[in-house]
């Protein structure tokens, strides 16, 4: 069966110079720094030895949300965008797009993911959390989720750094420990923006939309229990808006990956929690090992259906003919 990762970055200059992790890992991990630079041969052969057929490459973090030109992000997004879809086209069987957003203007955002997927032909968008502090339930987003409903293009919520006040009130003492990053604030940080975007109704708007999120699920499948027993707690009249339970919307309008979390026990729960044809294989490269991760998937105990979905299926029957016949099997 064919194996398809969807949470594999790269980094593209200008929007990543001086981005923070490229510039330790060029000082202190060539090779490193070298696969994240990387779009061709040392790329593809990292996927050959762990067996992975298809890759959806990203824009690392933070792409273009940082630029505070709101002109230049947009006009940095639609290069990178046109720079990505080169990528693709030279090597279509084994790459795939998500599209990079300048969030910083939500209307220009809607119109660029019209382009990348009907013209471009990248298969969704990844967006990197909240830009400069502005989170996606905002009402101005309303068009972007539109835009992404009607094209049946799914849109990848991945980590950022916290929000600044955030980033103040729990991790300032801990940063040197990094707190505020992978181990802890990022998931932090998406579990709780997913939640912001359930709790806005925005999925009662858009009942079609379809969202991704990485690392099985920024903890959000351990807290779906008591996500549902305690909404509306907080007893006002604007309190249960929503139609359905908050972990209804996160198993109907999301799906999570793998990426950088091969732990068998928090496998187990976000198969018990999401089901099998809500979970997608990723790794999280270069930041995580190709090798690792696909191993991981091999040796995990699980029937051979739920593989398959696990693998491929799912993301061909969510990407659709955005993915090459090849790996669509």
């Amino acid at each position: 069966m064919p194996l398809i990762a969807l949470e594999e970055h790269y980094a593209w200059d200008p929007a990543s110079t001086g981005n923070v992790v490229a510039t330790w890992l060029r000082t202190h991990n060539d090779l490193g720094y070298e696969r994240l630079y990387d779009r061709g041969a040392l790329r593809l052969e990292q996927m050959d030895v762990a067996g992975i057929d298809f890759q959806i490459l990203s824009l690392f973090d933070p792409g273009v949300q940082d630029e505070t030109d709101v002109a230049v992000a947009v006009d940095m997004a639609r290069r990178a965008n046109d720079d990505l879809a080169e990528t693709v086209r030279a090597t279509p069987d084994r790459f795939g797009g998500f599209a990079t957003l300048a969030t910083q203007d939500p209307v220009a955002a809607a119109t660029e993911l019209r382009r990348a997927v009907a013209d471009l032909g990248l298969v969704g968008a990844l967006i990197n959390g909240h830009c400069q502090g502005r989170y996606l339930d905002d009402p101005a987003y309303h068009e972007l989720f539109a835009a992404a409903e009607d094209l049946g293009a799914p849109i990848y919520l991945h980590p950022t750094t916290p929000h600044p006040a955030v980033m103040d009130a729990w991790f300032a003492p801990y940063v040197d420990d990094g707190l505020h990053l992978a181990s802890w604030g990022f998931a932090a940080e998406t579990g709780t923006h997913v939640l912001r975007l359930i709790y806005s109704g925005l999925f009662d708007r858009f009942p079609r939309l379809q969202m991704i999120i990485g690392h099985l699920g920024e903890m959000l499948p351990f807290a779906a229990y008591r996500i549902d027993r305690y909404y509306g707690l907080g007893g006002t009249p604007a309190g249960n808006r929503l139609r359905r339970l908050p972990s209804d919307y996160l198993r109907t309008n999301f799906h999570v990956t793998t990426s950088g979390n091969f732990c068998a026990p928090a496998f187990a729960c976000t198969l018990e929690v999401m089901g099998a044809d809500r979970v997608m294989f990723s790794v999280d490269y270069p930041m995580d090992d190709n090798v690792t991760g696909a191993q991981f998937l091999r040796d995990y105990p699980m029937d051979d259906g739920t593989r398959r979905k696990v693998s491929s299926g799912n993301a061909v029957q969510l990407f659709g003919d955005r993915l090459p016949a090849r790996v669509r099997g």
